[in-house]
């Protein structure tokens, strides 16, 4: 007779003695001769050692335990605990169906928690996984609660159980048990679960198993692999009733918002899109700043498949000089406009392609660019660029800057050095004849007031043994073919060089201040006697010439090296679609090179970008920032050719009022 479930006991071991009895008398209805046969057949096993009801570890085979059948049964009958836990093992063996019936009603008893011991396990549990053995023989005659009772248990893997029986599990059953985490959700086993199941088949069944996981039940668990399995799913099906659910997870949760963005760009409906777009502000940049970089990647992608002539009106302004210029987020997003923009969206929206050729100048923005523009018809890009510069002929047209007054040159010697190279800056073409000449007049006036700053700063240097990387580069008067070099650098470049630039390499020539402690070399006439070992020594005061290159030694490197960067660059095929790339060319090494190139690393360089602006060009600094190459030759005289000195109070104070005395104002 089965056990009643409804019956009350006082507690669990009262209810398994009951269907310990139940199986011993099925038992007894079998020769004793025939149960000891079978049980050396199957290879049962029994516990070695009990205290009491407790199993206390050690198993052997039954037939050794137990060397006749009448010692088995005579175990049963005197409840024996070893004896009572292999009954149901040997009943399988010798009536498959009954053993199946007893398993099955093992397998309902609740223990709710019922303690037999510390650390130890009770022979009821034993009895628990022997009745679980037999129930994974056949799995068809366990019910869906069984079934999901074991999966819980971890005594039956996903993948066990049989198709046929998937579709009576309920789906929300198998939810909770993942966000409980006692179901593991893998791509290995559980993922067949769910992708068998029938209510999982459409999209309507994974839009409501996605709405019952944590995520949106507010409920503690372990669910987000399934909740990532149930989004692309409903992606798959391009069910467009699910794209609310996955907006809440794109716009909500941080977690999820990478997979459920790109759901929403697979479904590509004009509402889908709308969702995915929808972390981008009217400029273009994203609303939540925190984790801006995948929020914004789908947004851009998602608004440029929408409409890209909608995406160039919200888009646009992030290519904006000022907005490149400042390198902050805006500029970050418009790299990822260009990186999302296809060529069939370009060739949609003309605009696009004139703003590309725009960022192909960009030191940033420049190479993406220039990317895309490969992959459109020539003949379009030929004529957005003939727009381009239509324009810009019209905007220089309408310009209204007024030449400055007077005469530049000797505005310049009266003492107004920085008022007129701002308003010479200012002019962003060539000016008349009579304004360019005074302008070239200007330019290499300051260039010989540098030349002459110069001289003294490495007179000082050497007279004071200033460690050198190497004193014959020092400083490098221009060589005597020094026209013929910057003309070859104008040809190859396509433009004029910027006055500045072009007087520095026509007067000073080069310049570099670089060296390393390694090469100081102790003169006991300017430093005297050398310290004994363990004295502290006031470094800046004694050896104030010694650590000058750590503090970032102006360098300028020679006319010549520039020709041949610019004929290295010129080989490797500048010529682009419609366009030309600009040339950053190095002026300087990093701060890590001046300061002991034997042991520096790699790092990025200080550029100008060529062809460059009418008077002056921005100098562009490796770590980051710009400077008006004149500013950026008066700021490190100032510092006596170390300007890395304005940063630190530990200076050494004597070398530098050295170094400046005879620095001339330019």
């Amino acid at each position: 007779m089965p056990v009643d479930p409804g019956t009350a006991y006082v507690d669990p071991t009262t209810l398994i003695d009951d269907v310990n009895s139940r199986i011993v008398q099925a038992l007894s209805a079998h020769d004793p001769a025939e149960l000891h046969a079978a049980a050396a057949r199957a290879g049962v096993n029994v516990g070695e050692t009990y205290t009491g009801r407790l199993w206390t570890g050690g198993v052997c085979p039954l037939v050794r335990r137990y060397p006749t059948g009448e010692a088995f049964t005579a175990a049963l009958t005197n409840g024996s605990p070893d004896a009572l836990n292999a009954a149901v093992e040997l009943l399988a063996v010798v009536a498959p169906a009954a053993a199946m019936s007893f398993a099955l009603e093992v397998m309902r008893i609740d223990l709710g928690g019922f303690a037999f011991g510390h650390n130890r396990v009770p022979f009821e549990l034993v009895m628990r996984g022997r009745a679980e053995k037999i129930i994974k023989r056949d799995l068809c005659s366990a019910s869906p609660e069984i079934l999901l009772d074991m999966l819980r248990r971890r005594s039956l893997a996903p993948g066990e159980i049989p198709k046929s029986k998937i579709a009576d599990i309920p789906v929300a059953a198998l939810i909770a048990c993942v966000s409980a985490g006692e179901l593991r959700f893998d791509q290995a086993e559980s993922a067949g679960l769910f992708s068998e199941h029938p209510a999982l088949r459409d999209g309507a069944g994974l839009l409501d198993a996605l709405l019952k996981t944590r995520w949106f039940s507010a409920v503690d668990g372990h669910d987000g692999g399934l909740t990532h399995w149930l989004a692309h799913r409903l992606a798959e099906t391009r069910y467009t009733p699910a794209v609310p659910a996955l907006r809440e997870l794109f716009t909500r949760q941080r977690k999820f918002l990478t997979t459920a963005g790109q759901n929403l760009l697979e479904i590509g409906t004009p509402e889908a899109l709308e969702a995915a777009s929808s972390a981008l502000s009217p400029e273009g940049v994203p609303i939540d700043e925190y984790d801006r970089h995948d929020r914004q990647t789908i947004a851009i992608d998602a608004l440029l498949r929408a409409d890209p002539s909608r995406a160039f009106d919200v888009l646009a302004p992030l290519f904006e000089e000022q907005v490149l210029r400042s390198g902050d987020n805006r500029s970050e997003s418009a790299r990822t406009v260009l990186e999302k923009l296809t060529p069939e969206q370009a060739a949609a929206e003309p605009r696009w392609i004139e703003r590309s050729l725009m960022a192909a100048q960009d030191r940033e923005l420049g190479a993406t660019a220039r990317a895309l523009l490969d992959q459109l018809d020539p003949g379009i890009v030929d004529q957005a660029a003939a727009r381009v510069k239509k324009r810009k002929r019209k905007a220089a047209a309408r310009s209204t800057a007024k030449p400055p007054p007077g005469d530049l040159i000797e505005r310049y010697r009266a003492g107004e050095h920085e008022r007129v190279w701002e308003e010479l800056a200012a002019l962003d073409r060539r000016p008349p004849k009579a304004l360019a000449a005074q302008a070239e007049a200007v330019a290499m006036e300051t260039m010989e007031r540098v030349r002459c700053g110069l001289e003294a700063v490495v007179e000082t240097l050497r007279a004071e043994a200033y460690p050198f990387h190497k004193k014959a580069r020092a400083l490098v008067p221009p060589p005597l073919d020094a026209l013929r070099s910057v003309k070859r650098l104008e040809r190859l470049t396509g433009g004029r060089l910027p006055l500045s630039l072009r007087a520095f390499y026509l007067v000073v020539g080069s310049v570099d201040l670089s060296g390393s402690e390694d090469g100081f070399r102790h003169d006991p006439k300017k430093h005297g006697p050398k310290p004994k070992r363990n004295e502290i020594v006031d470094v800046p005061e004694k050896y104030p010439f010694m650590y000058l290159s750590h503090f970032d030694p102006l360098v300028v490197l020679p006319l010549e090296e520039a020709v041949a960067e610019a004929e290295r660059w010129a080989r490797e095929g500048r010529e682009r679609v419609g366009m030309s790339a600009p040339l950053d060319l190095t002026i300087s090494p990093g701060p890590s090179f001046k300061a002991n190139p034997r042991d520096a690393q790699p790092e990025p360089v200080d550029t100008v970008r060529l062809p460059g602006p009418f008077a002056d060009v921005e100098l562009h600094h490796g770590r980051g920032g710009t400077v008006p190459f004149v500013a950026h030759l008066r700021g490190c005289l100032a510092w006596g050719g170390f300007p890395g000195l304005a940063g630190t109070s530990i200076r050494p104070q004597a070398a530098l009022d050295a170094l400046v005395q005879s620095v001339v104002p330019f």
